[in-house]
């Protein structure tokens, strides 16, 4: 019975060294492959025509969407502005224009202004508390 069963065995053997040789053939292979995809920095050197044009795609897709938004708030803005308009009274719109203009004429005096009324309210809320 061992001579039948002596030349089936040394085969399955030899098929299990087989097996086992390509596997870690396959394995060592696939350990290369993912040790190269994680180097990012050699992919890099190795690419740097595409990774500059990725990178500059990357910046213009950014940009774009940078504008988008900047032109979503600008309409929105002008929608705000002009529903306070519509409902703002002529008188109130024409007194805001008035100081707007003074504003833009005499810049310093009105900041001048502004700080010492700040500081105004300030003092006051200060000597409250003590």
């Amino acid at each position: 019975m061992n001579d039948a069963t002596g030349p089936l065995e040394s085969d399955a053997a030899e098929q299990l060294r087989r097996d086992r040789e390509q596997t870690r053939q396959e394995l060592g292979q696939t350990v290369a492959e993912l040790a190269d995809k994680a180097d990012v920095r050699a992919r890099a050197e190795d690419n740097p025509h595409e990774t500059a044009e990725a990178a500059r795609l990357s910046a213009a897709n950014a940009t774009e969407q940078a504008h988008e938004i900047a032109d979503q708030a600008r309409t929105q803005a002008t929608h705000v502005a002009e529903a306070v308009a519509a409902k703002t009274p002529a008188p109130v719109t024409d007194r805001g224009r008035q100081i707007a203009g003074i504003a833009r004429r005499y810049p310093v005096p009105l900041v001048a202004a502004v700080v010492s009324g700040a500081a105004l309210i300030w003092w006051t809320a200060r000597r409250r508390q003590a």
